[in-house]
């Protein structure tokens, strides 16, 4: 038998091949914190507590997966995204801190009000669901190309009690729309604006397991998920209406320009909690 305490150490150590100290010891903790049904301070006080036999053999299980380098939110079929739970699978991308900013900033403006949101690649339905949680006066609509992501995202509206009209829709089809001539108030998207030249800098247990669909854009064409929502915006935004959409750090020049070009006005760029440019806002 092995107790709590020996059983952080463990996973700590086995996982520092692939991340240093640190981040294994977070991995471990977060890890044991949703097997366990434990809070990280509930693993120390505990500590010396026995895991059962099998439990420990699912443990066991999961920890060569994690030493493969698969994300701990794959492993756990979960994560944590606004203050609620949220499915995961190797469909969808796994949410991100900076994409709780981008909820905040529609939540921060449009609380209180009766508006149409169309959430353009939902992937696991994070900024959808959250959307629908926090803004109830709202009425959201997301869609994505892949069913496998809209069987995700479908399933973490129904976990978190919300209602989400969800449809299949590829963004580069700016001649159909899912929604029948619906109008809407806001576009918003976090879409795959990394460089397709920096995945060679980015961490394995991302590049070998998150969905390159949801990542990735070629380098000769890194901005055609915002001309796409640009475009749709053009055809569906009411004339107040408002486009929200996370991006990379290094197009923001471009990407504003490209919305001006698009007839959008009053462009603004804002940094996420570390300092970089992350999220652009404008108008029709």
């Amino acid at each position: 038998m092995m107790h709590i305490k020996q059983l952080v150490t463990t996973i700590t150590q086995q996982l520092q091949p692939l991340y240093d100290e640190r981040e294994a010891a977070a991995v471990a903790y977060l890890y044991l914190q949703t097997k366990l049904g434990m809070q990280r301070y509930e693993l120390v006080l505990h500590g010396q507590e026995s895991v059962g036999a099998q439990i420990m053999a699912e443990i066991e299980h999961d920890v060569e997966k994690l030493k493969e380098g698969c994300p701990v939110q794959y492993v756990l079929g979960e994560t944590e995204f606004y203050g609620m739970t949220f499915n995961v699978s190797p469909a969808v991308l796994i949410p991100r801190q900076e994409t709780e900013e981008l909820v905040q900033m529609v939540i921060e403006r449009y609380k209180g009000q009766n508006v149409r949101i169309w959430d353009v690649g939902t992937g696991s339905g994070c900024i959808a669901v959250s959307l629908a949680k926090m803004l109830p006066d709202a009425e959201v609509f997301a869609t994505d190309v892949s069913e496998d992501a809209l069987a995700v995202a479908r399933s973490n509206a129904q976990r978190n009690g919300v209602g989400v009209t969800f449809a299949r829709h590829d963004m580069r089809d700016t001649d159909h729309f899912p929604f029948d001539g619906t109008r809407f108030d806001v576009v918003v998207s976090n879409p795959p604006y990394i460089p397709a030249s920096d995945r060679a800098t980015m961490h394995r247990n991302v590049t070998d397991y998150e969905p390159s669909l949801a990542l990735f854009v070629p380098d000769e064409d890194k901005l055609w998920c915002y001309k796409a929502v640009a475009e749709l915006g053009r055809r569906v935004l009411n004339i107040s209406g408002r486009i929200y959409v996370e991006t990379y750090h290094d197009f923001h020049n471009e990407l504003t320009e490209l919305f001006q070009q698009h007839g959008y006005t009053d462009a603004q760029s804002f940094k996420d909690l570390n300092g970089w440019l992350r999220f652009v806002t404008c108008g029709r």
